[in-house]
């Protein structure tokens, strides 16, 4: 038995399932996050903690099994969320979440100071952003000095339940990609951007490939209630476990995420070149993967449900939406990246609610569609499949292949499945 477990935004989710993928159970639970003036989004170390114990608990208890039965757990995480640890394990602050827009200064330092002018060529990203782990911990370094000390140790999610696991901190390329000081050149730390952050090697954690085997639980593990001897499998991201669920790797196909933020994703078979705008990194079997994300999507739909008659929830928004048999009439819906709200254009006397729902649904599928035309530019025969919450919607999934020109088709891409078929294929290897 595989147990795969979806370290989310919004909720942490677990699923037990067998080496077929078959789910036999399946458990969640709310994360409590904590605002706060200057852009602060962060987590309590102690309900991340429960968050994993009652999603964990939940999955188990709904498949009627024990942890000892399990073959494997696998790991998948939002990307950025990280913490300071001592060196018994324990948080020394909250997590912080890769919402968090406190660093925004020291990213701006960074890109003037021109310290790491080759950024794109290391890094995910082309461009140091406010998230990511080099900007936070040099942010960190400036307002609470002394707080990293050269015993403690800086882990994302994934990372720091695998030491709770196994006693060690480790993490996947793919995440460490993503934070900053990690080098897809060097397939290492980045000494230029340690130095910059004021971290040294020895605290990070060790990197593997996406997909490996971690480590296996030890002793210490009995505390979260599994036993000795079970290999703990790393997945990525979760946009490239979802990936990975969708099997892009054998399909060929571009994988569009109409979730809370838009993602147009693509395997490639080696690592793409740097470029403006989009981002890269490590798939699993030694592959690679560009994608292109947008800040706009259900987010915004969330938005317009509260200043539309007759949309207070996703079911009534979209049948408004479905209402306009005639599109939105000329009513244009422009959204505004930096509130995540949004104005509209054009309004006649004419428009009705539906209207403007529709509009909505129209200006993210445009969004969308442009996103995937950027990210499959010079590719023939491209199949693109469409998941998330938007994609259970037909009409959001219709307006996006009417806006690219080409069938989408919804399909199911779960973080949890995909985490799940790489526990399945380290077993594989490991028998």
């Amino acid at each position: 038995m595989i147990l795969a477990i979806d370290l989310g935004s919004t909720s942490f989710k677990a699923a037990v399932m067998d080496r077929r993928l078959k789910s036999l159970g399946i458990g969640s639970s709310a994360l409590d996050y904590q605002f706060a003036s200057g852009g602060q989004v962060e987590l309590d170390a102690d309900g991340v903690l429960i968050a994993f114990r009652e999603s964990v608990a939940s999955a188990l208890r709904s498949a009627g099994l024990k942890a000892t039965a399990l073959r494997a757990i696998a790991i998948t995480s939002q990307a950025q969320t990280f913490t300071v640890i001592d060196s018994c394990g324990c948080a020394k602050m909250r997590f912080i979440s890769w919402q968090d827009n406190q660093a925004e200064a020291a990213c701006l330092d960074l890109k003037r100071s021109k310290v790491l002018a080759d950024f794109g060529r290391h890094c995910s990203f082309g461009e140091p952003l406010a998230a990511l782990q080099v900007c936070q911990v040099l942010r960190l370094q400036r307002t609470r000095p002394g707080l990293i000390q050269p015993c403690d140790s800086i882990v994302k999610l994934p990372a720091y339940f695998v030491r709770l696991l196994c006693g060690e901190p480790v993490i996947d390329d793919n995440l460490a990609a993503m934070s900053g000081f990690y080098s897809l050149t060097l397939r290492d730390w980045w000494p230029a951007a340690l130095q910059v952050g004021g971290v040294l090697r020895e605290q990070l954690p060790r990197v593997i490939p996406i997909g490996s085997v971690a480590s296996r639980t030890t002793r210490i593990a009995r505390q979260l209630g599994f036993p000795e001897g079970i290999p703990i499998v790393l997945a990525g991201n979760d946009q490239t476990a979802g990936a990975y669920g969708a099997q892009l790797d054998r399909n060929n196909a571009i994988l569009l995420t109409l979730g809370t933020a838009q993602v147009a994703y693509a395997c490639r078979r080696r690592m793409p070149s740097p470029r403006a705008g989009l981002v890269r990194g490590p798939y699993p079997g030694g592959r690679a993967y560009r994608l292109a994300a947008d800040g706009c999507g259900g987010n915004i739909i969330n938005w317009a449900q509260t200043v539309l008659a007759g949309c207070e929830n996703d079911e009534r928004f979209f049948a408004q939406a479905a209402g306009s048999e005639c599109g939105s009439r000329g009513l244009v819906f422009e959204p505004l990246l930096d509130n995540s709200t949004g104005i509209w254009r054009n309004i006649g006397l004419h428009h009705a609610p539906a209207d403007f729902a529709r509009s909505v649904i129209e200006s993210l599928s445009r969004r969308m569609a442009a996103m995937a035309k950027r990210l499959s530019a010079g590719l023939r025969h491209q199949e693109f499949l469409a998941a998330g919450g938007g994609s259970q919607s037909p009409l959001f999934v219709q307006t996006v292949s009417e806006m690219l020109g080409a069938p989408v088709r919804a399909v199911t891409a779960s973080p949890v499945i995909g985490a799940g078929r790489m526990a399945a294929q380290a077993i594989a290897r490991a028998d």
